[in-house]
């Protein structure tokens, strides 16, 4: 069997190297350097990764030597075994092991291979053939997975063919400005001036005569709190179903789960913009209105990035929508029959075709896209704001294993992780509402 320490640790390694190209994967991606948060992650990241790396190389030596003992004591057991039974003996029972040899039961055609394994699966379940049930049981038992040593792996498309339940992903979640939690849940305290010395520069009303005015205290300052909470799962899974099923399932129920996370907290991103923005955006009382070639969906965009410009920190560049308003805008036209929101940005792609399926579209140089986070429901909501005056706060996510807790028929999976979300400055986020069809 694997060792669950070095596959708890791989499996960081894993998490921790994903996170790095991931952030800059995005900054590649929006042809910008890594912020100074990005930069102080990626570093810090980098840091944790070598020390895992270290310890990994170091424990497998261990692993990899203890191992190959093992081998040699089996060597001279069979060896022991062999010249019992020449010389008449008792014959012993032979050892084996999860990492026995490839059968060949299952090999491909080119490689001489006759039998099928889904073949062998329907002859021993339904017509129980007691030999496709020894064929199977010996080629079950060279399965094994990475650092339990020698045997075969289970072809990759086995996994990669899987059809998991379709969730939505994160896409406005990996926008906003993210905060790395760690493992500390407390409240964050983010202080912020709220009153500025701006009156006080003024003429002076006579020479040589200090201006009262010059030194009123005006200055002031407040502070925002971004308040995590806690969100975990766990759900008991039957042994007979990792028993019997792909030497693989585990990382599928941890991929559900971790999916699960995901469109969570892409939908508490979605529901702290609309809730934290101010209703300075177009309100359409119809959707006649919303596609209205005066005043409609496009001058809406555009008085919605006039009014975040007026709150001083920058021009709107993000339009978020549920996907019933993307596409809504993705059939506005000209009167020459061009898109007004053309999909000008596609996901990356190399000499095999794109890797994803996001489309951003742009709506007066604003990125725009479509979530599931944000409600189909009339009076439809979609807001038009500058990414950075929304903060995610995120932890590393747990996950964890425990056998028999509930007795020995089922095995306890889960993760558990802190998240909190915080509009920073209201008046950067314009809601829009298009209230009926």
């Amino acid at each position: 069997m694997p060792n669950p320490y070095l596959v708890r640790l791989r499996e960081q390694h894993d998490a921790l190297r994903s996170s790095i190209e991931g952030m800059q994967t995005r900054a590649a991606e929006g042809n910008r350097d890594l912020t100074e948060d990005e930069l102080r992650s990626v570093t810090e990241q980098a840091a944790q990764l070598k020390t895992l790396t270290d310890q990994i190389e170091s424990l497998t030596e261990v692993e990899t030597r203890s191992r190959r003992v093992g081998e040699l004591t089996a060597s001279l057991d069979k060896d022991e075994q062999g010249q019992e039974q020449n010389l008449g003996g008792e014959q012993t029972r032979s050892r084996t092991t999860t990492r026995d040899r490839d059968p060949g039961h299952y090999r491909s055609a080119t490689e001489g291979g006759q039998r099928s394994f889904f073949a062998d699966h329907y002859r021993s379940r339904v017509l129980g053939n007691q030999d496709a049930t020894r064929r199977l049981e010996e080629h079950m038992r060279a399965v094994t997975q990475a650092g339990a040593g020698d045997g075969i792996i289970p072809p990759k498309w086995l996994v990669d063919e899987y059809d998991p339940l379709a969730r939505q992903a994160r896409v406005v979640a990996d926008m906003v400005r993210r905060l790395p939690l760690g493992r500390d849940p407390r409240p964050l305290t983010l202080p912020k001036q709220t009153a500025g010395t701006d009156a006080n520069i003024i003429d002076q009303a006579a020479e040589g005569t200090n201006t009262a005015s010059w030194g009123t205290d005006r200055f002031d300052t407040d502070k925002d709190t971004l308040t995590p909470t806690t969100k975990a799962a766990y759900q008991d899974v039957s042994r007979q179903l990792l028993d019997s099923s792909s030497p693989a399932v585990d990382s599928l129920i941890f991929g559900d789960l971790r999916a699960a996370w995901d469109a969570k907290v892409e939908g508490l991103v979605c529901a702290a913009i609309l809730a934290g923005g101010t209703a300075t955006g177009a309100t359409f009382a119809t959707e006649a209105a919303f596609k209205a070639a005066d005043g409609g969906a496009i001058d809406g965009a555009i008085d919605a990035q006039t009014n975040v410009a007026s709150d001083q920190r920058g021009m709107a560049d993000l339009v978020i929508m549920n996907f019933r308003r993307w596409g809504a805008h993705r059939k506005l036209k000209d009167s020459t029959g061009r898109p007004l929101m053309p999909v000008s940005r596609y996901g990356p792609t190399n000499a095999r075709g794109a890797l994803g399926n996001l489309l951003v579209g742009d709506i007066e140089g604003m990125d725009a896209v479509g979530t599931a986070g944000v409600p189909t429901a009339y009076a439809e909501k979609y807001a038009v704001l500058r990414r950075h005056a929304v903060i995610l706060g995120e932890s590393d996510v747990m996950d964890f294993t425990y056998e028999q807790v509930v007795g020995p028929s089922a095995v306890r999976m889960g993760i558990w992780g802190y998240v909190g979300t915080l509009v920073r400055h209201p008046n950067s986020v314009a809601i829009m509402t298009v209230t009926a069809a």
